[in-house]
């Protein structure tokens, strides 16, 4: 019998997704129960919330006198806790109510979360010096997956380099590519850490409207030379020569003179497009007038130049600055009826809403998910892939465990007897 490893089936990656986890709240209140008391009803609940302590005792008085009937006496009391027993309550015959109130403030439970976090997920500064042999390992057994590094410097007191940005790409990623539209989108995401890092994104999307990621990259800073670096490794390992491409992207400085930089996005090679959504944003936080919003969208978002002249000048007739302001944006930018058919009907960069949405929780998360695992699973030491049998040996569980039975794969029988 040969020792061979056990292959689990593949997640998709839309269904690696986190919950999401409330970084700047604790109070996280339960929807099944009023929030605050109210004396015609008489509940008190779990989870609700009194200005002061004072407002709390006399809540307690109230319900105790007109719905609980009950008296009860004060165990404990300070400034931010007070907490009352049933006053008939022995230790014979122990009566259950009991009220228990407790301020937390802020700070307390902002690092209590945080410590949470850490005693669940590990820390930052551990996930980033596991990441290389992590990055290390997936390019071992996913031949062609490329991971690139950029060092700030190298630390002589320690030995180890200070981690500038890293650059990923999946092998199947990037195989997929070439069975997708010539189109890219860009752009980046915030990593909630103590750390201000940014996590940017490349997807693209095939014929049938499915959005593959293509490469991701952690960077310290969203700035010129962080994109620049990006769509360098972007051109490198995943275009690879392929001409004719359209990056759809917003229009921030650094990534704005990054593109103008590169070879693939610009003529002759290729073009260069901006989100219409972020366009809209920027021009509404200028003008500050919503129905010229609407108006400068339905004119991106045309494709007829008849249609597309008589609204803007129905934005000209409105306000001038307004239409001064669209004007002098290069129409073959943000616009479909200037664009030349080269977004292929893509006008945003909505589809990396969805691998926003997939990473929303985990972006609140190390780099790397330190998972404890405290008990011993069983471990398969012997697998005959002829036979399809297995040597497994149980867990340890206090005094027992660690016995070998065989399991039979292809009788679904196992000799412990349990799951015959």
């Amino acid at each position: 019998m040969n020792t061979q490893p056990i292959l689990y089936r593949s997640i998709s990656f839309f269904e690696q997704t986190f919950p999401e986890i409330p970084a700047d709240s604790v109070d996280i209140p339960n929807l099944r129960y009023a929030k605050f008391y109210n004396k015609s009803e008489g509940r008190l609940d779990k989870g609700m919330l009194f200005k002061t302590k004072e407002e709390l005792m006399e809540e307690v008085q109230d319900h105790s006198i007109w719905h609980a009937r009950r008296e009860y006496y004060v165990t404990e009391s300070s400034k931010t806790k007070w907490k009352v027993l049933c006053k008939h309550s022995t230790e014979e015959q122990w009566c259950r109510w009991e009220l228990r109130g407790y301020d937390v403030p802020y700070q307390k439970a902002w690092y209590s979360l945080k410590m949470a976090h850490e005693i669940v997920y590990g820390t930052w500064e551990i996930s980033v010096q596991k990441l290389p042999k992590y990055l290390g390992a997936i390019q071992k057994y996913n031949p062609g997956t490329i991971v690139e590094w950029k060092h700030k410097s190298f630390q002589q007191s320690t030995g180890k380099y200070v981690m500038g940005y890293v650059f990923w790409a999946f092998k199947p990623c990037i195989d997929g590519f070439q069975f997708c539209r010539n189109i890219i989108s860009v752009d980046d995401t915030h990593l909630y850490t103590k750390y201000k890092y940014k996590l940017l994104i490349a997807t693209a999307m095939d014929g049938n409207q499915q959005v593959l990621p293509l490469a991701f990259a952690v960077v310290d800073e969203e700035t010129y030379p962080s994109w620049k670096w990006f769509l360098q490794q972007l051109s490198r390992h995943v275009i690879r020569g392929r001409r004719g491409m359209c990056l759809i992207f917003y229009r921030h400085g650094g990534l704005m003179k990054a593109v103008h930089e590169g070879p693939d996005f610009v003529s002759p090679h290729g073009v260069h497009r901006y989100c219409l959504r972020h366009v809209c944003s920027n021009f509404n936080s200028s003008i500050k007038n919503v129905v010229l919003k609407d108006l400068y969208w339905q004119a991106g978002s045309e494709y007829q130049l008849r249609k597309f002249n008589r609204i803007m000048e129905e934005i000209k007739k409105q306000d001038v600055k307004a239409f001064a302001y669209l004007d002098q944006i290069n129409k073959e930018k943000w616009t479909a009826s200037h664009d030349g058919r080269w977004r292929c009907g893509i006008l945003t960069t909505n589809m990396l809403e969805c691998i926003n949405g997939v990473l929303k929780g985990a972006r609140r998360l190390p780099m790397f998910i330190s998972w404890q695992q405290k008990a011993v699973e069983h471990t398969v030491t012997k697998y005959s892939h002829a036979q399809q049998s297995a040597s497994v040996v149980t867990r340890r569980q206090n005094r027992h465990g660690m016995n070998t039975h065989v399991v039979k794969i292809a009788n679904r029988e196992c000799s412990c007897g349990k799951w015959n």
